[in-house]
């Protein structure tokens, strides 16, 4: 008889317990509706699963890049917008970073808190000694001279290699005729920021 008494006692104070629990947590809710697990659903999952991939596109955009290859950039994402951390070694060089992650498709706002330091990358080591603004200044060059072969008539099917080293280019298509080499050349020299322009 007093198992049976036991064990009613404690159904009933268990009861007892999830009540006050399942009051507590209710009262909590109420109190603080912004916190309930099922608040926003499946839309506040697909938008954290966006903001992640945002992120990562940024990163990935920034890595592609060889003239930030040696900086230390952190990238962070708050839905459209993207933070950036760390050093470069220049203004110019954070106005690019900033540029490039400002590129990507889906930022809206690009918050810079990037660190001015000269011996950020300063040096790469090895057989390309260019300072990081140097190798900005030379992508910049072959980005414009690709755009300019893409939009000659003559050029564009040459599929011309181009590479710039301080402000020198060098021009490569072997399929290209004499008379493709000698355009490809006036058009590059015609680029302002070339130095000199030679094709092989």
């Amino acid at each position: 008889m007093f198992g049976c008494i036991g064990g009613l006692f404690r159904f009933v104070l268990l009861m007892v317990l999830i009540v006050l629990l399942g009051g507590a947590a209710f009262y909590y809710l109420k109190r603080h509706p912004e916190k309930a697990p099922w608040k926003g659903g499946l839309a506040t999952v697909q938008e954290k699963v966006e903001t992640v991939k945002l992120g990562a596109e940024v990163k990935a955009a920034l890595s592609l890049r060889q003239a930030f290859d040696r900086l230390d950039i952190s990238v962070s994402a708050e839905k459209d917008v993207i933070t950036l951390r760390g050093k470069v070694p220049s203004l110019e060089v954070s106005k690019a970073v900033e540029g490039v992650a400002a590129s990507v498709p889906g930022v809206r706002q690009v918050v810079n808190f990037l660190e001015i330091d000269a011996a950020a990358g300063a040096k790469v080591q090895g057989t390309d000694d260019r300072t990081i603004g140097e190798k900005v200044d030379d992508e910049a060059l072959e980005l414009k001279i690709r755009s300019a072969f893409r939009l000659d008539r003559e050029l564009a099917a040459a599929a011309f290699e181009v590479k710039v080293t301080r402000r020198v280019v060098q021009l490569s298509a072997p399929a290209a005729s004499d008379a493709q080499k000698k355009r490809a050349l006036e058009v590059a020299r015609s680029i302002e920021g070339v130095s000199q322009a030679e094709v092989r």
